[in-house]
């Protein structure tokens, strides 16, 4: 056999024997033979140990037998750890944890104890170790033979190192037992009572006083758990410990442990429950919880995976490894500021907390753009704030008074890559405008995940502590909810217009202010750029140039401002109460129209000011116009529509509380009129005495007639005079028509004139003739004849 075919053996190699089991190779003593011709062999034996026998010892094998019985372990592919993640990859290889100063202290004292026998020449003889042992063993430190054997066996079987010596504390502990099973401490203590019973005791009463020594010293020992505790003790905690909708405390928990599965029936048939040396303790829930259940589980179920997200999940990593630089993403949101305002007509009217947007640049820090107004949190408020990134900064500035200079405004004009908000008003449908004209990704973060925007979030707080100060009836919420806060309302003096010069001039102080904590990459640092954040835009915005857009501000703004329906009357455009108009709207004739029917059209609007309105044409041209307000509307020029909303509200509170007035006057109306209504309906029964209807209505028109003349005698203020107790006018009989059917009244008549007072004026007798029936007007003669049949 040649020697270039042999196999090459090397010492503490682990080789796998026919029947799998896996051995080490712990000697090999060889010899070279000479076959003739020039041919050698080798022949000799190997000592190896089986490995994984916990009472394994080193056995002889023949060189052949080694080669014919014996394979070497393919060796391992240094194939490189897989990454995690895209943002986490490794070049190196995790290696075990060093050994603790006591499991070196352990392995030291065992190599000294065996040090002189593993070299020694016999060791492996099965016939000569034992007297090796013995005789290690009488030496000093020489420890027993069975520890000098047990720990020859851990260097044989650990790679004949010392390190294979290493205390084995892994191993410490029963993992196999369910339950205590007789493990435990005792519950109570020593009682200072027995101490005191005990010192009083006699001097003969020796056996007494140490029974109460050992009574006291026992305590009562630990409920032994079994596999039927444990059980219950899973049950419980998934059913009410770890449930977010009940989520019981761990000492309730425990109670219902125990009123559920621990309680027993005595002779009357009541249940109670069984005493606590019978039941599980709160030590050992306890214990068994966090046991069987990690930390996150615990939160994540009693507090629901968002909240968890939010409060107690780990935060490695930095919201920087997903930014490309200055304008790539754009953190949105939006808050209640607290600080109260008032009116912009009249200060004496507190308007309430405004709205406050802000859009920071995630890369920079940097704030680029904002809305203040009384608009709630909606898609309408949420572009306007988008509008402020092209907005005239220079023309603001003056208008508000404020020092106007261009390199606090570096970001002007230039639109991000993404906007990130929440899952509030820019998850419209609406929204999605913003995407095609923006050419920008709008992208919501999950509910009640704040922390994955957390540059705008802090970015209010930085805000209220910079205005805090110095601004008045600055009210935080979490103030006004403490017992006997003090009320701010008589501090409220600032208008919108006013707050808005006030958050200007803070995102002018936080984009020169420089950022603690900001994390400079190597390339900032080398060419020595600030951590403030307009430093910062401006040397991240050089590199990426070509990569962003740049605000065309008049398309925008036609594309984002909010839109809704207004109505075309012959008085103008009516929206929200007001009325606009515009030439177009009267040359192309849409108010006549509109008299005749009313027709909806589209408009766009802003609604922090009320006096111009977008209309665009129904014909469907893309024409639009802009429309002032006109009429009884031009009141409120230079309000916002919430101003607008709010004294519509103030009129309809003045007109609600006029109601119980007309209430009033309408009872009082009844009250005056339903006598006398009553008693004409009662003499209008008793006269008409069951005549028909057309029979009333026949003489209608002389009866008209007459009332009418007697209407025109007391407006002329002269009035025929009117003869108290004169017998009514009968009809003559029909052979003597000459008779006179009335006589002069001989009585004083009144005579009203005008106004003044009615004065008595005496009528001669003698001057009054008798008037036939057939001289007598038509009215006169029909009513005579009317009260002849009456009588």
């Amino acid at each position: 056999m040649s020697t270039e075919t042999d196999k090459v053996y090397f010492r503490n190699e682990v080789l796998r024997r026919d029947d799998g089991t896996l051995h080490r190779l712990l000697r090999l003593n060889l010899q070279i033979v000479d076959e003739g011709g020039g041919e050698q062999s080798l022949t000799g034996s190997a000592w190896l140990i089986l490995l994984g026998a916990p009472l394994a010892l080193p056995y002889e094998v023949s060189y052949e037998d080694l080669q014919a019985q014996f394979s070497k372990l393919p060796k391992k592919e240094e194939a490189p750890a897989p990454a995690k993640s895209e943002l986490f990859t490794t070049v190196m290889t995790a290696l075990p944890r060093p050994p603790s100063k006591a499991s070196l202290a352990v392995s030291d004292r065992a190599h000294q104890r065996i040090e002189p026998l593993v070299d020694h020449p016999d060791i492996f003889d099965p016939s000569k170790r034992h007297a090796l042992l013995v005789e290690r063993s009488k030496a000093a430190n020489g420890g027993t033979p069975k520890t000098l054997l047990k720990d020859l066996r851990y260097w044989w079987q650990g790679g004949q190192t010392q390190d294979a010596l290493l205390g084995k504390y892994s191993n410490c502990g029963r993992p196999d037992v369910v339950g205590t099973a007789g493990r435990g401490r005792t519950k109570g203590r020593k009682r200072k009572s027995d101490d005191v019973n005990a010192g009083s005791a006699s001097p003969n009463d020796d056996t007494d006083k140490e029974t109460e020594k050992e009574k006291a010293s026992k305590g009562t020992p630990a409920y032994q758990l079994t596999q039927a505790d444990l059980d219950h003790m899973k049950e419980v905690i998934e059913k009410y410990f770890l449930q977010k909708k009940v989520r019981l405390t761990l000492t309730k928990t425990l109670e219902k442990l125990h009123e559920l599965h621990y309680t027993y029936t005595d002779g009357n048939g009541a249940e109670h429950l069984r005493p606590k040396d019978e039941c599980p303790s709160y030590r050992q829930l306890s214990y068994y919880l966090h046991q069987n259940y990690p930390t996150e589980t615990i939160l994540s179920s009693r507090k629901g995976a968002k909240r968890f997200a939010q409060e107690d999940r780990s935060t490695e990593g930095s919201i920087q490894f997903e930014c490309h630089g200055a304008s790539h993403i754009y953190e949105f949101d939006a808050t209640i500021l607290d600080v109260p305002l008032v009116s912009s007509k009249s200060r004496m009217d507190i308007v309430g907390k405004p709205t406050l947007y802000l859009i920071i640049d995630r890369h920079s820090r940097l704030i680029v753009g904002w809305y203040l107004g009384f608009e709630n949190a909606n898609y309408s408020s949420a572009m306007e704030a988008i509008l402020s990134l092209g907005a005239n900064k220079e023309a603001l500035c003056r208008s508000l008074e404020i020092p106007y200079d261009p390199a606090d405004w570096p970001a002007d004009g230039i639109l991000p890559e993404i906007f990130l908000a929440d899952q509030g008003a820019n998850t419209s449908k609406k929204a999605r405008r913003i995407a095609r004209s923006l050419r920008a990704t709008l992208s919501n973060v999950p509910g009640l995940r704040p922390d994955w925007k957390p540059l705008v979030e802090c970015g209010f707080a930085m805000l209220h502590q910079v205005i805090a100060p110095d601004t008045p009836a600055y009210t935080p919420d979490a103030e006004t909810k403490q017992r006997r806060a003090v009320n701010r309302d008589k501090d409220v003096a600032l208008n919108l217009l006013e707050m808005l010069k006030v958050i200007i001039s803070a995102i002018i102080a936080h984009n020169r202010s420089p950022q603690e904590g900001y994390p400079l990459s190597i390339e900032q640092v080398a060419d020595g750029v600030r951590p403030i954040p307009r430093e910062l835009y401006v040397h991240s915005i050089r590199r990426r140039m070509g990569q962003l857009d740049r605000m065309d501000f008049d398309k925008v703004r036609a594309e984002l401002m909010p839109r809704d329906k207004a109505t075309v009357s012959e008085d103008g455009i009516y929206f929200k109460r007001m009325y606009y108009s515009c030439p177009e709207a009267k040359e192309r004739g849409w108010l006549v129209d509109g008299r005749k029917k009313r027709k909806p059209i589209e408009i766009a609007f802003d609604y922090r000011l009320v006096d111009e309105i977008i209309v665009y044409s129904p014909n469907g041209s893309g024409e639009s116009f802009v429309a002032k307000l006109v009429g009884d509307s031009t009141k409120f020029e230079g309000m916002s529509h919430v101003e607008v909303e709010r004294h519509f509200v103030r009129v309809k509170d003045i007109l609600d509380a006029g109601g119980e007035e007309k209430r009033q006057a309408m009872f009082g109306h009844r009250q005056r009129t339903a006598p006398t209504i009553d008693n004409a309906v009662k003499e209008t029964k008793k006269e008409v005495n069951g005549a028909s209807r057309s029979s009333r209505r026949a003489d209608t028109a002389a009866a008209r007639a007459d009332e009418l003349q007697g209407e025109h005698a007391k407006t002329a203020g002269v009035r025929p005079p009117k003869v108290r107790n004169a017998e009514p006018i009968a009809p003559p009989p029909p052979t003597d028509p000459a008779r006179p059917l009335a006589s002069a009244p001989t009585s004083a008549a009144v005579i009203p004139i005008g106004r003044g007072p009615q004065l008595a004026v005496a009528a001669p007798a003698a001057d009054i003739k008798e008037v036939p029936f057939e001289d007598l007007p038509l009215a006169q003669r029909i009513a005579a004849l009317r009260r002849g049949a009456s009588k």
